[in-house]
């Protein structure tokens, strides 16, 4: 089409303003495409707000729908120097009186003091027992030094348990030996096979390593092997480790030094109370962000009420069947409120769970038809792929999608409708111009006519 540099010169006609009222009219199309795709915009934002409510309520009935969510306890040492505990699901509650008389240790043993980490001691065979199992370590030429020794040991295929370190003393480097594990079970023994000087125990070349327990000890002992003892209720009981497991039900004792003491266990209802609690804030979380949408970004949308009343009929369901004392969740102190938020009556919760502990797990997590099981399960199948709020979405951005289509349609006939509306005027301002010429030129003809009786 003709380029107009100065559009309008020709007669005076507005051209630029012209064409851009007209094409304001012609885009009108694509302005209302443009707002019902910020329309469309908006509803996934909500949707995404909604999605994440949900999952915050998802991740609150994880914390009740396993019945083992419910075995929590605390434990109480009346000296936590002497000793600590743990405790599992499994636990049983209950005091117990103990007695620790003497704890577990490491067998250490060291070698005489050489002049230093790079002394040479010798060549042949160790073959280093932990117990009832052992290794051995070549030692040639290659690393018969203080240092290749402890680096072979350490680094040795099948180490059955032990290290080896270096001491630099006053009196010189002694090489360590140590149980990685404490006890008498893993006491240590070394023996020297190939010393060289035709002897395998003397105290020369590599045979200075030698320990036997009740025969040839050229290593000394820096600290014996020795078992745990303590007792519990006057049971006695021996353990390898300071970490004794297996004797309480469920209880993991952590022994720090030579004393007595009780341990008490209990259930640990305050963990319990407080995911209660947190079930119920997430609950109103997500009962907040339901009426904000439905009053705001997705007013009229049928989705939420879905949503809504699915959750209302898991609430209105009772889990008939659960062997306990318990069917609905306002006979533990959990229920609805006027304002319709979910409320805790923390003397009921509390009455219920010293009353029948078992019967308010059962009715949270039992794996059929537990409250939290089934809000979980609803949860979960509305976030899912093929749930209510990924199809919304889905059916969202396939309209997002048409209606980009359709404007990008709409955008290729603006430019030819604006590039002929130019074309139009270009000619109407051509046309324009021609014809003012030729009428300034017939006014200064007429004007040039003379008039008779004028002189």
């Amino acid at each position: 089409m003709p380029t107009i540099s100065s559009p309008g010169v020709g007669s005076g006609l507005d051209v630029n303003t012209i064409v851009d009222k007209l094409m304001a009219v012609e885009r009108r199309p694509i302005d209302l495409l443009d707002k019902k795709k910020s329309t469309y915009d908006t509803e996934l934002s909500a949707y995404g707000k909604l999605s994440s409510a949900l999952a915050d309520f998802q991740s609150a009935m994880s914390d009740l729908d396993q019945l083992s969510n419910f075995s929590r306890f605390t434990t109480t040492s009346s000296d936590e120097s002497v000793f600590t505990a743990t405790t599992s699901e499994n636990a049983a509650i209950g005091a117990s009186t103990i007695n620790v008389t003497a704890l577990a240790q490491h067998h250490k043993l060291y070698s005489a003091a050489f002049a230093d980490t790079a002394t040479t001691v010798g060549t042949g065979t160790l073959t280093i027992a932990v117990g009832g199992n052992s290794f051995d370590v070549v030692i040639d030429g290659s690393n018969n030094t203080l240092t290749g020794i402890r680096d072979a040991i350490n680094e040795a295929n099948g180490n059955t348990g032990v290290t080896a370190t270096i001491i630099n003393a006053d009196d010189g480097s002694h090489l360590v030996f140590t149980a990685n594990e404490s006890g008498t079970s893993n006491s240590l023994n070394i023996t020297v096979n190939g010393d060289g000087d035709g002897s395998d125990t003397d105290n020369a070349g590599l045979s200075q390593l030698v320990y036997t327990a009740g025969g040839t000890t050229n290593l000394s002992v820096l600290q014996a092997a020795a078992d745990a003892q303590l007792t519990i209720d006057g049971f006695a009981i021996t353990s390898a480790s300071n970490t004794v497991d297996g004797v309480l039900q469920g209880v993991s004792l952590q022994l720090n030094a030579v004393g007595s003491g009780s341990l008490t266990v209990s259930r640990d209802n305050s963990a319990v109370k407080d995911s209660v609690q947190n079930f119920v804030d997430t609950y109103n979380q997500l009962g907040t962000t339901l009426k904000d949408l439905r009053s705001g970004d997705l007013q009229g949308d049928s989705t939420l009420l879905t949503i809504r009343n699915q959750f209302h009929s898991v609430f209105n369901s009772a889990a008939t069947g659960v062997s306990g004392s318990y069917s609905y969740l306002s006979e533990i102190g959990v229920s609805f409120q006027k304002d319709g938020s979910l409320g805790v009556d923390t003397a009921s919760l509390d009455k219920a769970l010293t009353t029948d502990f078992s019967g308010v797990a059962k009715l949270f997590a039992d794996s059929n038809i537990g409250f939290a099981t089934r809000l979980k399960d609803t949860a979960d199948a509305l976030l899912g792929s093929d749930g209510v709020i990924e199809t919304r979405k889905d059916g969202i951005n396939a309209s997002i999608t048409r209606l980009q289509d359709r404007r990008a349609v709409l955008e290729q006939r603006m430019t030819m409708v604006e590039t002929r509306y130019r074309a139009e005027f270009t000619r109407l301002d051509g046309l324009l111009g021609q014809l003012q010429g030729t009428s300034n030129f017939l006014l200064n003809q007429l004007s040039n006519i003379p008039v008779p009786g004028k002189n």
